[in-house]
């Protein structure tokens, strides 16, 4: 189905009223919101078109003792910007205030140098200069740069589309929050209403102030070994690849960080580190079908396989605290599932995977372990069709992926059925809960959780229903796009008899329309669900 039609379903779960009556817009803004969220699209995105920049190189590097060789990597596969003079002439009001030298604020006018550049620096410019990798879309390497696209900037903000910050504040505090203040957005709205006037020189650089999403000169680029070309409408596929560090002593890695080369068809990854002993095993799979790697669903490429890292669109680099790392071997190396779902045409992907070592005598190692949830969304009012038999739509994910990858049964027998819950299924909505103990004590370092495509809400709480109750994540407006780690502030122990809860909500309302009637379980196919979270801690 189309972007819009997933745009407008997931605009219809926030509940935005995209009507500026309230009279909080400008002229511009109202007359674009109040057309639909269609124009809307297609306006940010032109004006979004500016300044977007080509595609870059990954650095390479072998700077770890460990290490006997490095490879090379594509760093990025931006795809196409719009025209950036669409926008540019959109806005002629701005384009004749850049024309004219940076001046002083008139009295009652936003000041750009002390109330706009800072908003930049420290929620926008992280993703949105140098590469990072915001860029394809929008730059805002100067002060030019984001005055030319104040009008795209004032929307965004103002729905909350941008920066993107999916937990709410029932979560415990994190570091690195992008969110805006309503203060903030309010003088995002005046400065674009007054035409974006700059109170600097128009070459003035936006420095993002937490430094650029990405690892900056990785320590390690590892391109995959082998690469996979699918075909469109291809059902998803999970391939394994080979990332081989080729280390000759036991080392740690602090950073993680997963590029994706076609990102448009590359749907999620997870990591393991494999040990030296499994490599002849791998070696007699990898490849075995004419293209690199090979089939793997399911939570496991083979034996000894320690899951080690998630990444899912909008994930930032895995960077551990100082002190702490992955711990592997000599002879260890990376296996990177990668799940593929090809709804558009892509070339052959050969994503990379860079790394930074720890470095210190004294390294503490970290320990991730996922929680896991059932997932079951029936049928809904009016839906028909023999796959809304749980069995049948069961046999055909397994048909699919193996029993392996469809994890539906064992989950319903370690966590019980949600829909023998009174609200399991109410209108559309489905509704899953799971209380597990605590498998990985320590400090909690990261939390990430992660669903599908219908994914409605998510949240984690550290020992429910107690007086130890702690929220230790709630997304209540979920969206596949913005699946970030989450760092907590302060320090969270968790202790082995501890427990965890996971839940997750789902409405059908925002499955594509164009798909055939069918009940919804945990699988590991794009148009199925999951419900999990990983959690990483350090020893105490």
């Amino acid at each position: 189905m189309s972007l819009v039609w997933h745009i407008a379903q997931r605009e219809r779960s926030r509940s935005l009223n995209f009507s500026f009556a309230q009279g909080q817009a400008s002229g511009r803004r109202s007359w674009v919101l109040g057309a639909g969220t269609c124009l809307f699209l297609a306006v940010v995105v032109g004006a979004c078109g500016l300044g977007a920049g080509s595609d870059g190189a990954a650095p390479t590097g072998g700077g770890n003792p460990a290490v006997t060789g490095s490879v090379s990597a594509d760093s990025s596969n931006a795809e196409t910007s719009a025209d950036p003079t669409t926008a540019a002439e959109s806005d002629t009001a701005t384009s004749e205030v850049l024309a004219t030298p940076p001046a002083a604020t008139p009295p009652g006018r936003v000041s750009f140098a002390s109330s706009i550049q800072p908003i930049i620096t420290e929620t926008c410019a992280s993703c949105h200069t140098g590469d990072g990798p915001g860029t394809q879309h929008v730059r805002f390497d100067t002060a030019d740069d984001v005055s030319r696209a104040a009008f795209a900037i004032a929307i965004v903000t103002e729905t909350r589309f941008m920066p993107p910050w999916p937990a709410s504040d029932e979560s415990v505090p994190f570091d690195h929050d992008w969110s805006l203040t309503d203060e903030e957005i309010a003088t995002i709205l005046r400065w674009d209403d007054d035409g974006a006037p700059l109170d600097v020189d128009p070459n003035t650089e936006m420095i993002p102030v937490n430094g650029v999403v990405g690892l900056n000169d990785p320590d390690l680029v590892m391109r995959a070994d082998g690469s996979y070309d699918g075909e469109f409408g291809q059902p998803d596929e999970y391939r394994c690849f080979v990332y081989d560090p080729k280390l000759t002593e036991s080392t740690f890695v602090s950073d993680m960080e997963f590029i994706p080369q076609q990102t448009q068809v590359v749907h999620h990854a997870v990591g393991f580190a494999v040990p030296g002993s499994e490599r002849a095993a791998v070696e007699e799979r990898n490849g075995a079908d004419g293209q690199g790697g090979w089939t793997c669903f399911g939570f496991s490429p083979g034996n000894g396989a320690d899951l080690i890292f998630t990444w899912a669109p909008g994930t930032d680099p895995t960077a551990f605290p100082d002190g702490t790392g992955l711990e592997m071997e000599a002879g260890d190396f990376f296996v990177l599932q990668t799940h593929y779902h090809y709804d558009v045409e892509a070339d052959a992907d050969q994503s990379t995977f860079a790394v930074n070592f720890a470095t210190g005598a004294d390294v503490d190692p970290i320990d991730l372990f996922t929680y896991l949830a059932p997932a079951e969304i029936p049928c809904g009012e009016g839906e028909e069709g023999p796959l809304c038999d749980r069995d049948a739509a069961r046999q055909k994910a397994i048909n699919a992926y193996g029993r392996e990858g469809v994890l539906a049964d064992a989950l319903i027998r370690s966590c019980g059925n949600p829909l023998d819950a009174p609200d399991g299924f109410v209108d559309g909505v489905a509704k899953s809960t799971c209380t597990l103990p605590v498998a990985n004590p320590g400090e909690i370092v990261s939390v990430l959780g992660h669903e599908h495509e219908i994914g409605a809400s998510f949240k984690m709480t550290l020992n429910p229903d107690t007086p130890e109750e702690l929220v230790l994540l709630d997304i209540p407006v979920w969206d596949f796009d913005w699946q970030l780690i989450y760092e907590p502030t302060d320090s969270i122990v968790i202790d082995s008899g501890d427990t965890i809860r996971i839940e997750c909500t789902w409405d059908r309302a925002l499955r594509d329309p164009l798909l055939e009637p069918a009940y919804v379980l945990w699988a590991d196919g794009t148009n199925d669900e999951m419900c999990f979270s990983s959690v990483v801690t350090r020893p105490v």
